[in-house]
């Protein structure tokens, strides 16, 4: 394949390695604490909906079957690059490989297990029509829930469906909208189920947006159960680059503390560009849970472009108790440097929502690309691409050099990780993960700071690229990064796109494992439709994981391409979803 393909986008730069143990303080100072907008009666119940009814329901009927994969490919990518504490400059990555001496103790995983989830196939069985597989994902007692943009459907964890796949409009009362950007939560406090998705009307021109965002919360702790369904209005009408009107709001993320639930979403006045505002919404969990018409919502406007992402806490991490209750969001504010974001004063959310304060603070950071560049898959082209006479097979979007999936909250630091531009030994254009230890400090004068705790990157061999990493860690710290990894060689492990992961224990170590080996490369319609030799395939916008905290089991979400022969290809693509499980030793 043309490497200069690859370079689309791309925008090379020197990286100077950081200290990875040094605690790096804050650069700058902290704002003086931001007060909310109040928005009266900007959640409103849409009414509920039984999961079992969707499921047995005629439109959604499809027999559940075991599923048929292989046995996961627990093929070792060897070679990993981890960067070492270093002040010296390098030209270009590979890093050299991280000491093991003075670093956390390795704890060995005993067994990976996984099974295809949804897949194209499975989503067209109730209308999808090749919709991008951004991935939600949440597990709770051996029980997994799963939501793509078209769909959602939940599992056992050793594969067995306990529904059929069930129409996103559906489930979240949205007949007649879009639906692009879901995911998934289990609170273990309250023992509820969150589902959360943007909505928009078909063909809605830029300024006259009249959607919003959808929330479903279980009413008891079972997730096949009944689920009160809220639409929130984004209440943006102010703003002026709305226009008077409520703009639209993209890539929505959700997190939460003992008191609220937060959503985070950028409001545009066009997909994907014309950004306004990054805005956080700010809601009361005990009236969602409750199944109440909501009082009064705090909405935050924030400054700058990058996305804003929500924590959730690890299984067994305490709420933030400081300063009335604190929840900690974190964005890639702009190459070498992270912002921490905190709102605090939570607990008076239902009595005193103006209450609520946001500060914000950044963070110098080891350097990373603000940029990602389209991956490379075996050129193999597939019966999609062909038919519209595509002769190249197209390259993976890795869509932005952001915190795309949520991030984690134990023993009181944030865990993040993104994916950015570089070259490899060869100089071949591709995508490498940079991750993040914070300790967020919010003192009782309400002054934040935050230090580096540690940093790093993850850097896979010549020819490979890592795209839509998300981590999921126990409250030691302890757990997994997994992402899709892509090499344009079909004969090594790994070429074709595959789910994948690597060890998280207070820094990455040992080899990249493939959990779900792709099959053949992406062929979807819509890369075929795009400009350029074989065209960039959107690849969703983000992967997915998470902790069961009945078993202490990590779960990743990821991307693949499934063996067809196992799982049928429709005529618009060929994507599939791999969830994985690993088993920690005792």
């Amino acid at each position: 394949m043309d490497n200069q393909r690859l370079a689309y986008g791309f925008v090379g730069r020197i990286l100077i390695a950081a200290s990875l143990l040094v605690v790096a303080c804050a650069t700058a100072m902290a704002q003086s604490g931001s007060a909310p907008q109040i928005s009266p009666r900007a959640v409103t119940l849409a009414g509920t909906v039984s999961v079992r009814e969707l499921s047995a329901s005629a439109v959604n009927r499809q027999t559940p079957q075991m599923r048929q994969d292989p046995e996961p490919i627990e093929a070792p990518l060897r070679d990993v690059q981890i960067s070492p504490p270093s002040k010296e400059m390098f030209e270009k990555l590979p890093l050299a490989t991280e000491p093991n001496a003075g670093v956390a103790r390795h704890i060995p995983f005993w067994q990976i297990d996984g099974f295809t989830g949804i897949t194209l196939g499975s989503e067209a069985a109730v209308g999808g029509n090749g919709s991008l597989p951004t991935q939600g994902l949440a597990v709770h007692d051996d029980i997994v829930a799963e939501i793509v943009n078209f769909s959602l459907q939940f599992f056992k964890t050793d594969g067995t469906p306990l529904t059929n796949p069930i129409r996103n409009t559906a489930f979240f009362l949205a007949e007649g909208f879009i639906l692009v950007a879901p995911q998934v939560f289990f609170d273990p406090k309250s023992k509820r189920w969150y589902f959360l998705d943007n909505i928009s009307p078909p063909g809605a021109p830029p300024g006259a947006f009249t959607g919003g965002i959808r929330l479903a919360v279980s009413q008891t702790a079972d997730p096949l159960g009944t689920y009160f369904i809220y639409h929130v209005r984004v209440n943006s009408d102010d703003l002026p680059g709305c226009g008077g009107e409520d703009c639209w709001p993209g890539y929505p993320h959700g997190g939460y503390d003992t008191s609220a639930f937060f959503i985070s979403t950028r409001l545009s006045t066009c997909f994907p560009g014309c950004l306004v505002a990054n805005a956080v919404y700010v809601l009361s969990k005990s009236q969602l849970e409750a199944g109440l018409n909501m009082g009064d919502v705090a909405r935050f406007i924030l400054d700058g472009d990058a996305f804003v992402q929500p924590s959730v806490p690890a299984p067994h991490e305490p709420f933030e108790p400081a300063n009335g209750g604190t929840e900690y969001l974190m964005r890639a504010s702009s190459s070498g440097h992270v912002g921490v974001i905190a709102i605090s004063n939570t607990r008076e959310m239902n009595r005193a929502p103006g209450s609520l304060r946001l500060l914000s603070v950044d963070v110098s950071t080891e350097p990373y690309e603000k940029a990602v560049v389209p991956s490379a898959q075996p050129d193999i082209v597939g019966p999609t691409c062909a038919s519209h006479g595509v002769t190249s097979a197209p390259s993976l979007d890795a869509r932005f050099s952001e915190f795309q999936a949520t991030i984690q909250k134990a023993d009181g630091n944030l865990y993040g990780v993104l994916p950015f531009a570089s070259k490899d030994g060869n100089g071949f254009a591709r995508d490498v993960l940079a991750w993040f230890i914070l300790r967020p400090t919010l003192t009782r004068t309400r002054s934040l700071t935050a230090n580096i705790v540690k940093q790093g990157y993850v850097v896979p061999p010549d020819g490979y690229s890592l795209i839509y990493p998300a981590i999921a860690v126990n409250r030691a710290g302890k757990g997994l990064i997994g992402f899709t990894v892509s090499n344009p060689d079909a004969n090594a492990p790994a070429g074709f796109p595959s789910a994948a992961l690597i060890e998280f224990a207070g820094f990455p170590r040992g080899n990249i494992i493939i959990t779900g080996q792709g099959a053949t490369s992406y062929d979807q319609l819509a890369a075929c439709l795009s400009p350029g030799p074989g065209g960039v395939a959107p690849w969703g916008d983000y992967g997915a994981a998470t902790i069961d905290a009945a078993t202490g089991f990590p779960y990743l979400g990821n991307e693949y391409i499934p063996d067809p022969a196992v799982f049928p290809r429709t005529a618009n693509g060929n994507w599939g979803t791999f969830i994985t499980q690993v088993a920690p030793a005792r």
